[in-house]
């Protein structure tokens, strides 16, 4: 099967998500979770897919959504997996994707919040170690598995941060304002407000799970 590129829209902030969307509209198959399924309904004459079980959307709303999206999987409400999951794991099973991008996934309910960030344990995005993202305006966050990385600086981005979601042993990061070489850490740890040197730098390390978020300040 040919590995495509997905964004998939989900339920948090909308913010920044229109921008987003048509910049990516034309590389990435588009897939919406719940409300993101509305946000892609008002912004595009047709979207892949529309997974969720879409119980804070009007009856017209979901008109709309099985309107535009060319699948449409209407989810139980009373389910062991998120819509955020059951979207992710739709792309994985129809796209196999090499990048998936989450918009919408910042903001909103701090629970979902949570349960985005935790997504990095699940047992769907094994393997994908770099390949999946949680992306708005103003920051991008990888999860990233052991191994060593090149790591290129996003051009409107400015701060540079490592976040352990576990310990992490043997963490070295080249080419940054402040580098660290074969640094353990026995607790997860945020070493937040670094940054590039040049256009790219090099980070390895040898067991954990870590995030990589690259963003700037918000400005009114």
């Amino acid at each position: 099967m040919q590995s495509e590129k997905v964004v998939i829209v989900v339920g948090g902030d909308q913010t920044d998500v229109a921008a987003l969307v048509h910049r990516y509209s034309a590389s990435h198959r588009l897939v919406g979770a719940d409300r993101g399924a509305l946000t892609l309904a008002g912004l595009l004459a047709d979207f892949d897919a529309a997974i969720g079980d879409f119980d804070s959307v009007t009856p017209a709303e979901m008109e709309e959504i099985k309107k535009k999206s060319r699948i449409c999987r209407v989810l139980p409400a009373q389910k062991d997996e998120t819509d955020t999951e059951a979207a992710i794991a739709y792309a994985i099973e129809t796209f196999n994707p090499e990048e998936i991008i989450l918009l919408g996934a910042f903001g909103g309910r701090l629970d979902h919040l949570m349960s985005n960030l935790w997504l990095a344990f699940h047992p769907l995005l094994q393997g994908m170690a770099g390949k999946i993202s949680l992306m708005d305006r103003h920051n991008s966050l990888r999860f990233y598995m052991p191994g060593s990385y090149v790591l290129e600086k996003e051009a409107d981005k400015k701060y540079l941060s490592f976040i352990g979601m576990t310990p992490i042993k043997k963490l070295t990061l080249t080419g940054v304002a402040y580098p660290l070489h074969g640094k353990d850490y026995d607790y997860p740890i945020a070493l937040v407000s670094n940054e590039f040197e040049e256009n790219g730098m090099r980070f390895s390390f040898e067991s954990g799970l870590l995030a990589v978020i690259q963003s700037t300040d918000k400005r009114k």
